[in-house]
């Protein structure tokens, strides 16, 4: 094989070539030849072989979208390891995501096996010095979170910090901060919500833990820069006072200093309980690099080489943590300016300019290499993304560009481009929705269907997912925040909100005036009435005090009226529901209902009353409220994958987990709720997976480094993407700009800006300095909507679609214009329009509609609306017939009683057999659960409970940990997401463990992947899970699945075949190979025993189990 060096690419590449084809080596093996030699179908691209034999040494590579950065940082540890310059075991590789991780880990560990194949590798390697390196292949990549927890771990007790700390999740993390909150003596004058104050209050120490800085120091900045708005003298033609702006700057400082005090306490709280976060791990990982130098020099010894991927979106505290540990050594950091869009959770892209300076060797600036060329996307695409990157990172021939356009592959489809501006927003979801329907439904084709609708605002979630329905196209909402908007999910907890505060009218609006109960504005204004004369505030009792003609009763009556009624006073809707007062107010159908909701909503209070957990509230609502019936009567149910319900399932897992929590409650839960819908952020990343049966509906920020082959940018409108800023002068949550860690620096411009102080000698100029202060952070925000949008478009492989309109809210009278980004699209590809609104007609004038008060009216398709009439005429029919409603109240509340304990009596005697339906989503723990107790399981999946753990949990936690560890996986998975994290294991136990591993029949076998996260779809039913290790033996494929507890009995090894059996499965989809060819094991540590299966069951009989789950005898 002969192979030409790129001019400039290999420079320390010297190969000749044998008769046989195998390049022998006198210097240096280059990149193309290797790939030749590992069986690579396409050589590395002249600027990725560049990148890869490149000297060992600090180097930043800039990484376009989709450029290929995960394959180049894998080849270029092949490289090294081939070329004998560093060992496999001695790589460590860091990235955000475990995905990210994984993948990284399976693209080294497979492209090294390959190397290890080689059949003449001798004379590649003549002093078989490769050939021993390659014995161990057990390179570290895990997360940076991993990384610092580790860090801490093992050296934490030099900081000193406690090395067993647990990270905790959110919804503990907000569980402890709410109870301080209740708790605090101290003094708060903004607001005496809770959920308010503790919002602010995490937002507030994750800021603090971001920047590394203390509530003291945030205090010794805080208290001089109070001051000036009392010891500067006024400007020409001011007041005396401050003027509103100014006073609001203030007061924002102030209250800041209000703060300090909880924030210490949580900190406080969870140091003393040795709990952390991960942004509390991180700042003390920095720190601890910072005071023990030996830590970095340990490290530099253990590690020869370090990558570090998405290297723009790493934090202060990131920065510093790795600068401090790996500044000199051989680091290659890969990064894109462009994709810099976390700066709401601390992330900064000055970080990735000043890597070169920050990693220097010996004072030398690090080089910086490019990689342009995209494997992803389309020509037509590339040219749009390269026209929005322009205005930010300027034109090409800027030298002070931080990386060029990106360039197309060659000789490939254009791709599909279609840019929309319409009148409404309906119009617009309705536009891309017929687009996906035709799209799903096309039989033509058998690649297969992945589509994204990509949103700014959690909130436009919702009636996208609605238009999609309606043409029987499956959908998933990806994030809790849009979870919470879907009507049947936003039902669940409106009514869970009327248990607990019946004065919050707006959940008590969203029943009466929506689909459950359908009350009509003339029944609701009645019943506002009631409210209002329950809490002695009707209108109708308001006298006219100039007719009274004795003294003392017209003062009575004036003060009476005047005086503002006492907060135990205070009426909600709910509240009139329970006691409707007289039916005469209220039309005849709208009493009806009203007592019928009256009376679901008194059942269901006695749950609460009773100290049920959350999931039994959750799961009685559902049942009461029939919420569950009315999402499977829809038209075809079955069409998005989970039988209509995955939201609710989704809900009631949400729900599970929070009550894991000691002692939560159904209040914490709610402002927990409003916390998550409140941010469009979300209270949690969580990780994405593109799926191939359904329309994913995410967030912009959450498709970051994910790709669809169709991809919806939606609502780029100028009110969308506008560029709103909150800085520390009027957010209480911000830290000032001095204290902050990407603070501008001499010579940079990447830098946050920092309030000049020092130059203004009058409230005037101090004012106009701070306008320009916050003028800065606003062009800031504003590159990274840019960003956002860049990021948006690029996430498609063949088709984009960017769209909006001009009213989004059809509620609303202002109207939008199309985003500025989205109008630079259109200037460079007019022919890619299909539709622009010229904005002459008022797109929300219709005369033909009244219209609708309180609430829209909900949207049905033809056929559902058919049938809703159809429904309609047989009801009106029965009502013909029907027996005199009863109106006493106590008479009906007595039947209602003594009806519900009969039918309960007469179900639990009569009833053999409860249908329940099947989750569509399950793991491969759930498969052995069913096969192994079908009734049992049945239950779980009616009402979900938090499982207790096992006396094995935390031990075979520990042990993976360990074992990922040995195998270079570095905790892949966080401790928080482990089962049986909350219990302790003693060292003796672990030690035994790892013990009888080293000992065992595994100790001295490398698995070729560990952890390996797959999804398998059988009959409908989606499983999904992780393999513990997967082994390439001399006979093909053999998984393996570590147990720490005690081998089976022959009776449970029957059912536990069935993870075997779908582990098996997966493999063989994801290889291409026939099951029979695969084996499946598991592997009982203490004992050393190897336990196999004979026959596993095959696909048809795994579908015939879920076929009989159906039903619970």
């Amino acid at each position: 094989m002969a192979t030409d060096t790129p001019a400039g690419a290999h420079n320390a590449a010297q190969s000749t070539t044998l008769s046989g084809g195998m390049p022998q080596q006198t210097d240096t093996v280059d990149p193309i030849a290797l790939s030749g030699l590992l069986g690579q179908k396409f050589p590395p691209t002249p600027q990725q072989a560049d990148v890869i034999e490149s000297e060992l040494g600090p180097l930043l590579v800039v990484a376009g979208a989709g450029a290929g950065k995960t394959e180049t940082m894998a080849a270029r540890v092949v490289w090294l390891v081939a070329n004998g310059l560093i060992e496999p075991e001695r790589v460590l590789g860091l990235t955000f995501t475990r995905k990210a991780a994984q993948q990284l880990s399976k693209r080294i560990r497979t492209r090294l096996e390959q190397l290890a194949g080689i059949p003449d590798i001798g004379v590649l390697d003549p002093s078989g010095k490769l050939v021993r390196s390659l014995t161990a292949i057990a390179p570290t990549v895990s997360t940076y979170d991993a990384f610092a927890g580790k860090l801490i771990g093992e050296f934490g007790l030099m900081l000193p910090v406690e090395p067993s700390s647990r990270v905790i999740t959110n919804s503990e993390l907000f569980r402890i901060a709410y109870s301080i909150v209740e708790t605090y003596g101290g003094v708060l004058t903004t607001s005496n919500k809770p959920a308010t104050v503790v919002e602010t209050l995490l937002a507030l120490v994750s800021e603090l833990d971001s920047h590394m800085v203390s509530a003291k120091d945030v205090w010794e900045e805080t208290t001089p820069f109070v001051e000036l708005f009392d010891t500067l003298p006024k400007g020409p033609r001011q007041r005396d006072a401050l003027n509103q702006t100014m006073q609001k700057w203030k007061d924002t400082q102030q209250t800041r200093l209000e703060y300090l005090p909880l924030a210490q306490a949580l900190k406080d709280h969870l140091l003393e309980k040795n709990l952390t976060t991960f942004g509390e791990q991180m700042s003390l990982a920095a720190r601890l690099a910072q005071k023990a130098p030996e830590v970095g020099k340990t490290l530099r010894n253990r590690f020869q080489v370090v990558l570090l991927d998405e290297y723009q979106d790493t934090s202060h505290a990131q920065r510093v943590l790795l600068s401090t540990l790996f500044a000199g050594s051989a680091v290659t950091a890969v990064g894109d300016p462009m994709q810099s869009i976390y700066g709401w959770r601390g992330a900064t892209a000055a970080n990735l300019e000043r890597f070169v300076t920050d990693f220097a060797a010996d004072g030398a600036v690090a080089p910086k290499k490019e990689l342009t060329m995209s494997f992803r996307n389309p020509p037509r695409v590339l040219a749009l993304a390269n026209a929005v990157s322009a205005t930010v990172l300027g034109p090409a021939t800027d030298p002070r560009r931080p990386v060029q356009p990106l360039e197309s592959l060659p000789d490939v489809p254009a791709g599909d481009v279609a840019l929309g501006f319409f009148a409404t927003g309906e119009a617009e979801r309705e536009f891309i929705a017929d687009q996906l329907a035709t799209e799903y439904h096309d039989t033509s084709t058998d690649e297969p269907f992945t589509a994204a609708v990509l949103v700014r605002k959690r909130a436009h979630m919702a009636a996208m997912a609605l238009e999609l329905h309606k043409r029987g196209v499956p959908v998933e909402i990806v994030g809790l925040g849009g979870l919470l908007d879907i009507p049947e999910v936003a039902d669940m907890v409106a009514i869970a909100t009327m248990l607990i505060r019946p004065t919050d009218s707006q959940a008590a609006l969203r029943i009466l005036a929506g689909p459950m109960v359908g009350l009509g504005v003339a029944d609701i204004t009645a019943l506002a009435k009631r409210a209002a004369n329950l809490a002695g505030r009707s209108k109708a009792e308001t006298v006219d005090t100039e007719v009274i003609a004795d003294p003392m009763e017209k003062l009575t009556a004036i003060i009476n009226q005047t005086v503002p009624a006492e907060p135990e006073t205070v009426v909600g809707l709910t509240d009139a529901i329970a006691d409707l007062g007289e039916p005469e107010s209220y039309s005849a159908e709208g009493y009806r209902r009203l007592m019928r909701l009256s009376g679901q909503l008194r059942a269901l209070r006695q749950t609460v009353a009773a100290g049920q957990s959350l999931p039994d509230i959750f799961a009685d609502i559902e049942r009461v409220m029939g919420i569950r019936t009315e999402v499977l009567s829809r038209e075809n149910p079955h069409t998005d994958g989970a039988a209509g319900t995955v939201h609710l399932d989704k809900l009631h897992s949400e729900v599970a987990s929070f009550a894991t929590v000691a002692d939560a409650t159904l209040q914490q839960l709610l402002d927990y709720f409003t916390i998550a819908r409140s941010q469009d952020n979300g209270l949690t990343p969580g990780e994405v997976v593109v799926r191939s049966d359904r329309v994913q509906i995410l967030t912009a920020h959450k498709a970051k480094g994910l790709e669809w082959k169709t991809v919806c940018v939606l609502h780029a409108d100028n009110r969308t993407y506008a560029a709103r800023v909150s800085t520390w002068l009027t957010n209480v949550a911000a830290v000032p700009s001095t204290l902050r860690g990407d603070v501008a620096e001499d010579g940079d411009q990447v830098g946050s800006p920092v309030f000049d102080t020092v130059s203004p000698e009058n409230r005037s100029e101090f004012e106009k300095a701070g306008k320009e202060h916050i003028d800065a952070f606003k062009q800031g925000a504003a590159e990274e909507n840019t960003r956002l949008f860049y990021v948006a478009i690029t996430r498609a492989e063949q088709r984009l679609f960017v769209t909006a309109s001009q009213q989004l809210d059809p509620e609303s009278t202002t109207q939008s214009e199309p985003y500025e980004n989205f109008l630079l699209l259109k200037e460079h590809a007019p022919d890619c329009v299909v539709e622009w609104f010229d904005g002459e007609a008022n797109p929300t004038h219709d005369s033909t509609r009244p219209r609708e008060g309180l609430f829209p009216r909900p949207a049905h398709d033809v056929a559902t609306s058919s049938a809703l009439m159809a429904a309609a005429a047989r009801v009106r029919k029965a009502r013909e017939s029907e027996i005199p409603f009863n109106d006493d109240k106590d008479i009906f509340a007595l039947w209602e009683k003594d009806v519900s304990a009969l039918i309960d009596e007469h179900e639990r005697m009569k009833a053999r057999v409860v249908s329940v339906e099947l989750a569509r989503e399950l793991t491969a723990t759930d498969v052995v659960a069913l096969k192994q107790n079908p009734e049992q399981f049945a239950k779980r999946q009616r009402r979900p409970v938090p499982f207790k753990p096992n006396q094995y949990a935390k031990r075979g936690t520990e042990f993976h940990m360990w074992l990922e560890e040995r195998f270079g996986g570095a905790a892949l998975l966080d401790q928080s997401e482990l089962p049986g994290m909350d219990e302790e294991i003693s060292p003796v136990q672990l030690q035994e463990l790892k013990d009888a591993f080293v000992s065992g029949q595994f100790a001295d076998r490398t698995p070729m992947f560990v952890e390996q996260p797959f999804e398998v779809a059988i009959d409908g039913i989606v499983i999904r899970g992780r393999m513990d290790a997967i082994f390439k033996d001399p006979d093909g494929w053999h998984i393996v699945d570590w147990k720490t507890g005690r081998p089976p009995t022959k009776a449970d090894m029957r059912f536990l075949s069935m993870q075997l059996a779908v582990y098996r499965l997966a493999w063989a989809q994801l290889q291409g190979i026939a099951p029979q060819d695969i084996r499946a094991s598991f592997y009982y540590v203490r004992d050393d025993e190897l336990v196999s299966a004979a026959g596993l069951p095959s696909e048809a009989e795994l579908g015939e189990v879920f076929a009989q789950a159906v039903e619970m005898d």
